[in-house]
């Protein structure tokens, strides 16, 4: 109480108010303490204490406001209900993507799988989906598609929020499968309908396109231009609307798109230097959502007098909708269009693209006080040259957020083209035939499109450069220079909004394009490099974001490691959902291309795994599984209970970071089960590579077996119930323990042999470490040595911090059983399988 009372001593009433308190009431006299506390100058550590309090909570509460009425990022199938919007439906009722911006553009892409392949996305698809992750602030993409079942669709845990898959699968009045996209497409006839010009009855046009669309799925572009009319239901919340194909790859779409584009000009396209042609690209093109703009494709009458085209369905020819439609466009005189140069493509391969790459990055991750909406960005950049490669090389991923380096990047104001010059007026060949060239009739600078649209559309040879936009004005074409604005990008750099790998994509496969599969969902790397052979992981030239160090020593936390999560698109939980073809046949066209005519594929968390069908020719028997040997507790209605985990792996026997799994396959043939000892020497073959790498490391043993020989089915079942003896199921009491750490699953069908590479891509992608060894060919009698696990160990932690694989070569192996010596066999398992090698060589 002293120290108090003299802390107050320099009031001149301070001691007189002292004396009055002691007469107050006691809990009078302890209010006025905390008041006077808390008036004190200084603050207590007690208010510091409530004040921290305070504003934590009120971060809360402006974080959970940022996120709230966000889109979730699940997508559902939608299913036939959607088809239904043809015949009327309220979009409030059937369209869930509703938004209310101001500026929000739909980009619109039907879909149809080829049908002479399997029933779903492109492989490419994930690499698209992940791009377009980038734009969400800007744009939606709605994919419309049909005959896809919907186990193979693409998991909706990992599409971004503004993919939107929309199923039109319905069915006729039989019951029979349909796609409702047909009926969606003859809405162009709608005003002969309405005059009663019809030459083929709805019905039966409905029906003929049908077929077509299902035998030839790319004749869809031909509707591209009526795209704002067809799904006009769907667009009512949109100011923009467009057409893009999934062969794209989106980068800073919000950056590119300047503010005349979004507000003075009706239709914007984005071509690649070749705007000297005046078509309206396929792969960019964007139209203001207004009734007046979408209909300007009825001039073109393969569309709007489609019914005449299919009263004749053995003479239907395919039309260009950059022909016709772009002829259309630039005779209208009360409307503005754009021709900008921006895009970038695989065409011509003096690229540098062909020699460095496409580097595509997603800035830095998301931070603690990001809202629930962030999406990082899509950023894509290459060498400006080829020789100027060496720029990407010490070039950091995330070079775009360095305001002190590149200021005007961050100014999303500022267009990233200036224009230079003079505009200056374009001509065309029709400005010369009208001028008397009679010669200009005969022009043709688009072998794809009919002659009879290219004097409009092709420009005055030489008068058009590469450097030049090109708009349309009250009729008239105008061209001006344009350059890029200095200090956006580093020098030797050439950024852009799109990538369109039209070449690439025919060779493309799932597993070229793996690391693009669930990037942004596990947020695990900065970013991409896209090439012609696939996608490689992009990491930071100083450190890797996704990976976690702890005193300078690589750590990881848990089996979902970085790499694995990245590259295959596994984890602890959620094995890979790549599917893997196992056989291909040739395609007619384009040469050297493949249908996939066999495939599988790992089974997912909630489906019983025991025996899973894959497809009609395929099916999948997992034996065992390390995580299967452990138990873990829930309560079911208040009791605890053991279940079985769903993860393949025991977090407690590996580490991810610095382990090596050892992938092994065999193949057995209706001809090896002919006799018994064959299919033992095989299996034996397996169990003891297994055996010489120890259960310390993981291992996974993936055998095909030939179930085509119908004749004599009782050879298969006796196949699998050996294999089944071999390597036992994890409650067996006599399992071998060198088996603990493996995972062990067969694989039938009725191919006699599927392909090497893509049943060793199926087991690696099983593997739950960053490290792996494989390639080992069992058929040919090999064994691993004593020293082998030891050796890929040493090299994996010798090698930890290093960003990527390491292939562990040579692969230590002979035809020599090591583990045979001859003198004391009762030292391995009873169970166990002695490979012999007699004969072997």
């Amino acid at each position: 109480m002293t120290a108090v009372v003299k802390a107050r001593a320099g009031s001149p009433c301070g001691n007189a108010r002292f004396h009055r308190k002691l007469q107050w009431p006691i809990w009078l006299r302890k209010l006025d303490d905390v008041l006077i506390k808390v008036t004190q100058r200084q603050p207590t550590a007690a208010l510091y204490a409530m004040s921290t309090f305070l504003a934590m909570g009120l971060l809360f509460v402006l974080i959970n406001a940022l996120g709230a009425n966000v889109p979730s990022p699940r997508h559902e199938n939608l299913g036939s209900d959607v088809a239904s919007m043809a015949d009327g439906m309220s979009e409030v009722e059937y369209n869930p993507y509703a938004k209310n911006e101001k500026k929000r553009l739909a980009i619109i892409i039907p879909y149809l799988p080829p049908s002479e392949g399997a029933p779903t996305f492109p492989p490419y698809f994930d690499l698209f989906a992940m791009s377009a992750a980038g734009s969400a602030a800007d744009i939606d993409y709605l994919i419309f598609h049909c005959f896809i079942p919907p186990s193979l669709l693409p998991n909706p845990d990992t599409l971004p929020s503004n993919v939107k898959l929309i199923d039109l699968n319905g069915q006729d009045s039989e019951g029979e499968h349909e796609c409702g996209m047909a009926k969606l497409f003859t809405r162009v006839t709608d005003q002969r309908q309405t005059d009663n010009l019809m030459q083929t009855p709805l019905p039966r046009l409905i029906s003929r396109l049908s077929k077509q669309i299902v035998n030839v799925p790319y004749i869809l572009v031909e509707y591209k231009p009526a795209f704002g009319h067809i799904f006009a239901d769907y667009l009512k919340e949109y100011s923009h609307w467009g057409y893009s194909d999934l062969d794209v790859v989106f980068g800073d779409m919000s950056r590119w798109i300047d503010e005349d584009e979004w507000n003075d000009y009706d239709i914007v396209t984005w071509g690649f230097g070749d705007q000297d042609k005046l078509y309206l690209r396929g792969q960019f093109t964007f139209h203001r959502n207004d009734p007046h703009i979408n209909q300007i494709w009825r001039h073109c009458k393969y569309l709007s007098e489609m019914d005449i085209r299919y009263a004749h369905p053995d003479t239907l020819k395919f039309e260009s909708a950059e022909g016709c439609y772009s002829q259309a466009v630039i005779t209208k005189k009360d409307i503005k269009v754009k021709w900008a140069v921006k895009a970038f493509t695989d065409v011509g391969e003096d690229s540098p693209v062909y020699a460095q790459g496409v580097y595509f990055s997603l800035g830095s991750p998301p931070s603690l006080t990001s809202s629930k909406s962030y999406n990082p960005k899509s950023v894509l950049y290459t060498a400006a040259t080829v020789d100027s490669g060496h720029q990407l090389l010490s070039l950091p991923y995330d070079w775009f957020e360095d305001k002190s380096k590149y200021p005007k990047y961050s100014e999303g104001h500022l267009p990233i083209q200036r224009y230079v010059g003079e505009r200056t007026k374009v001509q065309t060949y029709r400005t010369l035939y009208e001028n008397g060239d009679k010669k200009s009739a005969d022009i043709k600078c688009m072998y794809w499109a009919p002659k009879t649209y290219q004097m409009d559309i092709c420009t005055v040879d030489g008068d058009v450069e590469s450097d030049e936009v090109v708009v349309l004005e009250k009729g008239a074409l105008y061209k001006q220079k344009f350059v890029e604005r200095k200090k956006l990008f580093p020098e030797g750099i050439k950024s852009f909004p799109f990538f369109h790998f039209q070449e690439w994509k025919r060779i493309y496969r799932t597993t070229e394009l793996l690391p693009s599969h669930n990037i942004r969902h596990t947020n695990t790397m900065p970013g991409l490099i896209i090439t012609k052979e696939g996608t490689l992981p992009l990491f930071s030239i100083a450190s890797v974001s996704g990976w976690k160090f702890r005193n300078g020593a690589p750590w990881s936390s848990s089996l979902s490691s970085t790499w694995m999560s990245a590259d295959t698109g596994s984890t602890l939980t959620r094995p890979t959902s790549n599917k893997f073809c196992l056989d291909s046949s040739p395609k007619g066209y384009p040469k050297a291309a493949t249908v996939c005519t066999v495939s599988a594929s790992w089974p997912q968390p909630g489906v019983d795994y025991a025996s899973t069908s894959l497809d009609e020719s395929t099916s999948l028997i997992i034996l065992r599984s390390p995580a299967e040997l452990s138990k873990t507790k829930t309560t079911v209605r208040g009791r605890k209970t053991d279940i079985k985990s769903m993860a393949w792996w025991d977090e407690k026997l590996i580490d991810a970071n610095i382990d090596v799994t050892l992938t092994l396959t065999l193949q057995i043939s209706s001809k090896h089960m002919k006799e018994k000892s064959i299919v033992r020497h095989l299996l034996a073959l397996a169990d003891t590579n297994i055996y010489m790498w120890g259960s310390r490391q993981p291992s996974v043993l993936l055998i095909h077996v030939d179930s085509s020989n119908e004749e004599e089915p009782h050879l298969l079942s006796q196949t699998i119930q050996t294999i089944k003896d071999t390597f036992g199921p994890n409650d067996t009491s006599s399992s071998p323990a060198h088996l603990r750490n493996s995972l062990v699953a067969i694989l039938d069908s009725y191919e006699p042999t599927v392909s090497r590479k893509g049943l060793l891509n199926m087991a690696t992608f099983a593997a739950p470490t960053r490290w792996i060894v494989s390639g080992l060919e069992l058929e040919r009698g090999l064994v691993l040595s004593k020293e082998a696990s030891v050796y890929a160990m040493r090299e994996a932690r010798t090698y930890a911090d290093m960003h990527g694989h390491v292939l562990v070569i040579p692969q230590f192996a002979s035809t020599q059983d090591d583990t045979r010596d001859g003198k004391d066999m009762n030292k391995f398992p009873k169970n166990r399988l002695i490979f012999s090698s007699v004969g072997a060589d």
